[in-house]
């Protein structure tokens, strides 16, 4: 046979040119009979041979080259709408547009993640195909979990979609067809298959799916089977078998190829361990969190592997989350929180953002039942999955949403989140996953954290502080459990083999699984997939088993088929995992040549495809193990990362604009940084700044300014635009802000102001220096700051222009007050507010009321100024600003605390509350410390101890630390605790701490003295607090110590008591009533009659205001000054219904001396040790204002 394309020579039996590597015969498409080139018709079949193959000239020479066509053994899958016809004739046009497609991207979508190929739409019908041109071991399955979802889909679809009920049928066949490869679209299948196909989909009942035998057979583990008959088909004689596929309870997540297969060895300790973590979740109903860290390679992913398999097993349904933190170059820093979230709504990466709002609508509506709730976190998941733009949410609000999310998925079964990867992850998801840890309570949710020990290098107190946290460390595996892996993977590995492996892998157990592969990819011809080819003597000497892993995997890549190597080290610039398509699009070879090579990748446990039905990423491949890349992506010389970084880009700009941001920005710095000076430099430099800036906007918008800073830093030094300049400062300023590293945003803005006033730019440059006295408030740097917004108001003609002028104003209002400047600002407050309204930009003027109410409490206008801050409340909760409201809550409640306890609390408490739901730990923490010492005054002690309990389990400042264990101690002494300083005497004392928490801490010691009965002592530490505390509570301390006095018969030392008390100048109804208590006790030590008349008017004032405890105090007053026993009575009534014991005790050994010798107090004063190390005995400088609203 003479060669077309050479004129060579070569035998009758020869299909490819001996001398050139030419193709002399060809395939027939449709019986695959070898005819040769130049055939119009098949000699066997009567078929047309394509026109490409009778060119004469191969159009690929050499083995690679693949015939046209194929006989295959596929899966067809046809759905149909049901009465889309009636549905056509009732809808408007446009309306069944839009029905359709709907419907169409439903079909697109799910056919794409289970592998599929959508062949054609037929009217409202689709056609996908299974095992072309891409074969899988389970096209059956994938191709019956399709058609499921499918159908279940347009069920969902139909209300949502046109406001009628939208259903379909579907039908898969499995068999042999003739397939035309390359011929995506119409015309790729043809047979008998096609027919038998869509007659039996015409069959099914409305909202089901059938197959034949054949599908049945090959997809028993997808689906549950029914027999529906024998069906005789319309156009065949013979009748074939059908059977009903429905959803069953052997339908479990598919599998990776190449995951996790051979003994598990080493690891039972751990693997218990963590078992018995979940048992305790599960059962206590409580979060924790595990850390495992270990080496690359070490068996981090295999375990949780097993622990997967574990709780599958279980009677109990188990709600398995896993999401991994992405090493680079990929589109959010929040990627595994939106993995999670798109497998439980059952929702894939590629589906488009709308239809993911309707998917993450309906899931919710499954396990959120109150709507409200439902529709707070709707908006906030949607920002995972690629929500509107322009809807902005504050970080506190994001985190409590996915937060929320994954307790109510834990209300109907525990629920296990796996993070996989996290020495990649960035701040701010490890700072997610502590939240998640922290603030979940009464949820049964087990979070596994997977890391290698890079991970406490640059976070060494990762978990620290978190009550419920567990670190597991995974060892090197001991030489027995090494060889039980090595010899279970393949058992007739030679001895003298196994222990050369065990000697160079140092317990890792992927060195050994990696030797393992190296061996079968030189197995025999012929081998089946999971045996391996036992090296002869020879065969042994030539294998050189690298001594390091990183050598071993490097080795392997290098050992591969040239053409397979080159796919892989492509792939490596794509990051971890990618689709098929990417890799096509980069790889510079034809599709199908590409997928094929895929195949021998996947077939070799280099790459790995997720088959996982319920994951987002189904259909999407991976490197086995993230080392492989690392290896993969070093092995690229400079000049081809840069062309591969280059296709990569271009893949991605010819997607989305912004989509795919953060990937864009990282291919494109690439290219640039691989070579600057090359002549295209310049553009690619132009490209990436762009692209740079619009992932820093996504950053921001989810809350992540730590990146946004670090991509904005980088956009400026590539930028190469002066123009652009000024906008890139202040972007980057804000980031700079919201990263905390005011330094740094100060620094751009003042080069932002001054840009600005070199360019002419006005009203520009007084919003700049806005935000730089922002930044500058914020750093307490008051008096520049506002020097710099007195300066950006003079370009200001009117406030009321815009919303940045009233900011710009409110600002200034905030800063006049804080500086202590009130009338200034409330006259400021007053201008921006009037303005704010004019604009209806209610959450500024919900802000502005605070700042007024605020200002207005401290100019002596006080009810004013509480209603205020109350109707700032008000607004804060109508226009959703949570940050205002908890501004304005913390306000009223400590300026409302020497009027009106009870109100104090149920704001603070409220406020709490809210700060807790949303996750905002410091305003918690500041509105839990105000409710706690209110509800000492109010009674409410249960509360009380059950809050700072909750607060003192976790992470808190030492302060407030302090702070809530002197309230703690408070109580405990009331209730008669024998040692109720113990937990305070047990914290560290810095010699720099605050003197208004150390006055806290003497005011506790003052109560337990009193209840002891020690009442000089209980007034020398009440002293010594109120030189060091504000407001009501050194009224509160004024109080004990005069009272002190008082129960000590000392009429001059309660008469001085009583001064100071009136010199605090504080007005409200609970410091009236104090002080009217402590006026009838001086009285009543005078020998004067008025004093009962006093007292019982002070008790009538502390009964209005509704607190119990300091009526009984009251009570207990005029009984020891007055000798009343009928007060006496109702006074240890009310402090049993407190629980009061310790009070209750002392009082009754201390009124009446001639009622027998006093009773042993329950509590013991402090001693002497513990009195010094909180300042009893020294005196302490007047305090600073931290005890005051913020503002």
């Amino acid at each position: 046979m003479r060669c077309p394309a050479c004129d060579g020579e070569n035998p009758e039996s020869a299909r490819y040119c001996a001398s050139c590597g030419g193709r002399l015969a060809t395939a027939c498409p449709h019986c695959q009979v070898v005819v040769g080139l130049g055939v119009r018709f098949c000699t066997s079949c009567g078929g047309s041979i394509a026109a490409d193959t009778t060119d004469g000239v191969a159009t690929e020479n050499g083995p690679d080259a693949e015939p046209p066509a194929e006989r295959r053994r596929i899966s067809v899958l046809f759905v149909d709408l049901e009465n889309f016809t009636a549905l056509a004739e009732s809808l408007d046009p446009e309306e069944l547009r839009i029905v359709q497609s709907r419907y169409f991207e439903v079909a697109r979508s799910v056919v794409a993640r289970y592998g599929g190929t959508i062949e054609k739409f037929i009217g409202d019908a689709v056609m996908a195909v299974w095992g072309a041109p891409l074969a899988h071991e389970d096209d059956a399955e994938r191709a019956v979990r399709a058609a499921l979802e499918i159908v279940d889909a347009v069920g969902r679809l139909g209300g949502a979609a046109s406001g009628s009920n939208l259903t379909a049928r579907a039908a898969v066949a499995t068999g042999q067809a003739a397939v035309t490869l390359g011929a995506i679209g119409q015309g790729m299948v043809a047979g008998d298959l096609v027919n038998v196909a869509a007659r039996l989909q015409a069959r099914a009942p409305v909202g089901s799916v059938l197959v034949d035998a054949e599908t049945r057979e090959m997809a028993a583990e997808a689906a549950s089977f029914e027999r529906a008959g024998s069906l005789s088909l319309k156009g065949r004689t013979a009748r074939l078998a059908a059977f009903h596929a429905t959803k069953g309870a052997n339908t479990r997540p598919g599998r990776t190829v190449g995951s996790h297969s051979g003994p598990f060895v080493g690891r039972d300790r751990e693997l218990r361990e963590l078992s018995e973590l979940f048992d305790g979740v599960a059962r206590e109903r409580r979060c924790r969190l595990v850390s495992v860290t270990g080496i690359a390679g070490i068996g981090k992913s295999r375990l949780a592997w097993e622990l997967h398999e574990h709780l599958d097993g279980l009677p109990q349904d188990v709600a398995w989350h896993a999401g991994r933190a992405p090493a680079y170059g990929e589109d959010i820093t929040f990627a595994a929180v939106a993995e999670m979230v798109r497998r439980r709504i059952r929702v894939s990466d590629n589906v488009p953002p709308e239809l993911a709002r309707r998917q993450l609508a309906a899931a919710l509506g499954e396990f959120v039942r109150d709507d409200v709730e439902r529709s707070w976190m709707e908006p906030r998941l949607a920002v995972l999955l690629g929500g509107d733009e322009n809807e902005t949410f504050e970080r506190y609000e994001l985190f409590a949403a996915w937060r929320r999310f994954f307790e109510r998925v834990s209300d109907l079964s525990p629920a296990v989140l796996v993070f996989e990867d996290l020495q990649w992850a960035e701040p701010s998801l490890l700072e997610f996953i502590e939240h998640l840890a922290s603030w979940t309570r009464d949820h049964p949710i087990l979070i596994l954290g997977l890391a290698r020990p890079e991970l406490m290098e640059r976070r060494p107190a990762w978990g620290a502080g978190l009550g419920s946290f567990t670190a597991l460390h995974l060892e090197r595996l001991p030489d027995a459990a090494m060889r039980g892996l090595l010899t279970g993977h393949a058992p007739d590995v030679p001895d003298p083999l196994v222990r050369q492996v065990l000697e160079r892998a140092g317990g890792v157990p992927l060195y050994a699984v990696e030797v393992v592969r190296i061996l079968a990819d030189r197995r025999t011809p012929g081998a089946g997939r999971g045996s391996s080819h036992v090296p002869s003597d020879a065969e042994r000497e030539m294998i050189e088993i690298p001594h390091s892993l990183h050598g071993l995997i490097a080795a392997r890549i290098d050992a591969l088929p040239a053409h397979e190597r080159r796919l892989l080290l492509a792939a490596a610039i794509l990051g971890r995992r990618f689709r098929p398509d990417a890799v096509v699009a980069i790889a510079g070879t034809e599709p199908a040549l590409t997928r094929e090579r895929l195949d021998g990748l996947l077939r070799r446990e280099l790459l790995a495809i997720n088959e996982d039905g319920g994951s987002p990423g189904r259909g999407e491949l991976g490197f086995v193990q993230d080392l492989v890349r690392e290896v993969a992506y070093g092995t690229l010389s400079r000049s081809e990362r840069r062309a591969l970084h280059l296709g990569a880009a271009r893949y991605l700009e010819s997607h989305s604009d912004d989509e795919f941001a953060a990937s864009l920005a990282h291919h494109l710095v690439q290219v640039h940084q691989l070579a600057p000076g090359h002549p295209d430099a310049p553009r690619i430099a132009r490209r990436a700044v762009a692209a740079l800036r619009r992932a820093a906007r996504d950053a921001i918008r989810l809350h992540v300014p730590e990146r946004a800073l670090g991509q904005l830093e980088h956009a400026m030094r590539l930028n190469q635009v002066p123009e652009q300049r000024i906008a890139l400062l202040g972007e980057t300023a804000a980031a700079a802000r919201a990263a905390g590293r005011l330094d740094v945003a100060e620094r751009h803005l003042r080069e932002q102001v001054a840009a600005l006033a070199e360019a002419g730019m006005p009203r520009e440059e007084a919003s700049a220096r806005a935000h730089l006295a922002s930044v500058l408030l914020t750093a307490q740097r008051n008096e520049p700051a506002l020097a710099e917004l007195e300066s950006a108001l003079e370009t200001i003609e009117d406030i009321g222009a815009d919303a940045a002028s009233v900011e710009l104003a409110a600002q200034l209002a905030r800063a006049r007050m804080l500086m202590g400047n009130n009338q200034a600002g409330f006259e400021w407050a007053e201008r921006a507010l009037d303005a704010a309204r004019r604009l209806g930009i209610e959450p500024v003027a919900a802000d502005i009321l605070v700042t007024r109410g605020t200002a207005r409490f401290r100019l002596g206008q006080e009810a004013v100024g509480l209603e205020d801050l109350r109707a700032a409340i008000v607004a804060a909760e109508e226009s959703g600003a949570i940050a205002v409201e908890l501004r304005a809550r913390n306000n009223l409640a400590w300026l409302s605390v020497a009027d009106d306890p009870r109100s104090t609390l149920e704001t603070a408490r409220q406020g709490y509350e809210l700060a807790t739901a949303m996750g905002v730990g410091d305003m918690a923490v500041q509105l839990a410390d105000v409710a706690c010492a209110a509800a000492i005054e109010t009674g409410d002690w249960a509360w009380a101890l059950e809050t700072a309990t909750t607060l003192g389990a976790g992470s808190l400042p030492d302060e407030f630390r302090m702070d809530l264990g002197a309230s703690v101690a408070i109580i405990r002494s009331l209730q008669g605790h024998p040692q109720p300083m113990a937990a305070v005497d047990a914290m560290p004392m810095p010699s720099s701490t605050d003197p208004q928490v150390l006055a806290g801490l003497l005011h506790a010691r003052a109560w337990a003295s009193f209840v002891a009965g020690a009442f000089d002592e209980a007034r020398r530490f009440a002293m010594q607090a109120a030189e060091s505390s504000l407001g009501a509570e050194r009224a509160n301390q004024w109080t004990l110590a005069t009272r002190s006095s008082l129960w000590l018969r000392d009429p001059e030392a309660a008469a001085a008591g009583l001064h100071e008390l009136r010199g605090l100048g504080l007005s409200g109804r609970a410091v009236h009533a104090a002080s009217m208590t402590m006026e009838a006790g001086v009285v009543a030590l005078s020998g004067r009659e008025e004093a009962r008349r006093r007292y019982r008017r002070a008790a009538e004032a502390w009964r209005e205001l509704d607190l119990p405890f300091h009526l009984a105090l009251t009570l207990l007053d005029a009984q020891r000054l007055l000798g009343d026993a009928g007060d006496g009575g109702e006074a240890l009534a009310i402090l049993a219904a407190l629980g009061a014991d310790g009070l209750a005790a002392v009082a009754i050994s201390a009124v009446s001396p001639a009622a027998g010798p006093p009773r042993p107090a329950r509590s013991r004063p402090p001693s002497a040790r513990t009195a010094h190390r909180t300042g009893g005995g020294r005196r302490r400088p007047r305090a600073t204002d931290r005890r005051v609203p913020p503002g």
